[in-house]
């Protein structure tokens, strides 16, 4: 994954919103810049953020943003907060706000950035995981520190380089079963419901796409923030034919290939890859070439499986269970798997997809370099496992398990 922009967290610019005390008797406006922080790392796309309070009785005029004595912003109203491209990070930098109050005073404050320890590293990219933790009773932790994280790869510690509380921008591709067995309970009309309440739910900078699938998968609408277009789309899709399950996940995969940021698939289907007349696959990719591509790609699968005992059905092959097909897919990549047995379940379904997708921390690390000797698959690519751990008794933490190391 190359190297891109990390926003950061307005959560962090609140709480320190919260830990910082004025003095009534203040006679110019109190600065502070919050990130990036003082002596931190910035590269790529960055968020500047200013705290800006004005002296008793006044109220702040504008704040202007300098990056080494270069005007980039001048803000008119809160929150303070301009872009900044910081490159690749191998150059300490000075930022530097100033603050201009009704009563005529005006302040600075200032903070500077560190250069990346090592001119090799500013070629390493970071490996970003998305990770969602829930306590006991399946609520989710938001009130959680970059020191509550502990990030393992292939067993050993790494440290943590960038940490956010608030979720980044996530682009989506909704996969959508529209085979024969959607007929069922009438499973089309509700799943159609079901899934505009969750393009409801998306932010406005998420993107959407939608592929359907029977025979073969057709892509109905590209991706786009404009979810009405979608919605119309999602409302017309019809049932009828067979289900090509893996190659729908690999178009879905192909479509979202080159984004950066958050990559999920919502797909819903019933499990069983399998052609209209049931005498064979439904899919030209087999299972375990999806799965490969799936990870590869470092898209999360969120899986709404349809229909009862998936736990005692199987593929076309026999090989696994229904279930674990859809779970397997799901686990692997960091997402979830879902599986309700009544259509009028299928909204809270998406609901609670909608839900882990605004509840994620984003971890990312530098990768430590790849050691001698280590057995690489016949892509040329070694598996790198990791396992995110939090220090609170009793949680459950989702994040893919792991990524292709070239």
């Amino acid at each position: 994954m190359p190297a891109r922009a990390l926003k950061t967290s307005a959560a962090v610019a609140l709480l320190a919103s919260a830990a910082l005390a004025v003095s009534p008797a203040a006679a110019t406006p109190v600065v502070r810049i919050l990130t990036p922080p003082d002596g931190g790392v910035a590269l790529g796309d960055t968020d500047i953020q200013v705290q800006a309070v004005p002296p008793p009785g006044a109220r702040i005029l504008k704040v202007e943003i300098y990056v080494d004595d270069r005007l980039i912003a001048t803000l008119l109203d809160p929150p303070y907060k301009a872009e900044w491209d910081a490159g690749d990070g191998t150059r300490s930098r000075t930022i530097r706000a100033r603050v201009y109050a009704s009563d005529g005073t005006n302040a600075s404050g200032t903070a500077r950035t560190r250069a990346l320890i090592g001119a090799e590293r500013a070629d390493v990219t970071l490996v970003e995981v998305y990770a969602t933790v829930r306590d006991s009773q399946g609520k989710f932790l938001r009130n959680l520190d970059k020191e509550n994280f502990t990030v393992l790869e292939s067993g050993s510690p790494q440290e943590i380089a960038v940490f956010l509380k608030e979720p980044k921008p996530a682009h989506i591709v909704l996969l959508f079963d529209a085979s024969n067995s959607m007929k069922q309970e009438d499973r089309l009309a509700v799943a159609q419901d079901a899934a505009v309440g969750f393009l409801a739910a998306l932010q406005p900078q998420d993107t959407a796409a939608l592929i359907t699938f029977n025979d073969t998968p057709v892509l109905l609408e590209e991706r786009t923030t404009d979810k009405k277009r979608i919605e119309s789309a999602v409302r017309g899709i019809p049932a009828t034919g067979g289900t090509a399950l893996y190659d729908a996940i690999m178009a879905a995969v192909e479509l979202l290939e080159g984004t950066e940021g958050r990559k999920a698939i919502i797909l819903l289907s019933d499990g069983r890859d399998e052609s209209v007349d049931g005498m064979g696959p439904g899919s030209i990719s087999t299972f375990e070439e999806t799965l490969d591509a799936v990870l590869e790609s470092e898209t999360m699968i969120y899986a709404i499986g349809t229909g009862e005992n998936f736990e005692e059905e199987y593929d076309y092959y026999r090989r696994r269970t229904l279930g674990e097909v859809l779970g397997t897919l799901a686990e692997r990549s960091g997402g979830r798997a879902h599986f309700i047995k009544k259509a009028s379940k299928l909204d809270s379904a998406y609901e609670r997809i909608a839900d882990e997708l605004r509840h994620q921390y984003t971890i990312a690390y530098y990768p430590p370099r790849s050691e001698r000797g280590v057995e690489l698959d016949s892509k040329g690519r070694e598996w790198r496992s990791i396992e995110v751990v939090v220090d609170r008794p009793r949680v459950k933490v989702t994040a893919r398990s792991g990524y292709f190391a070239r």
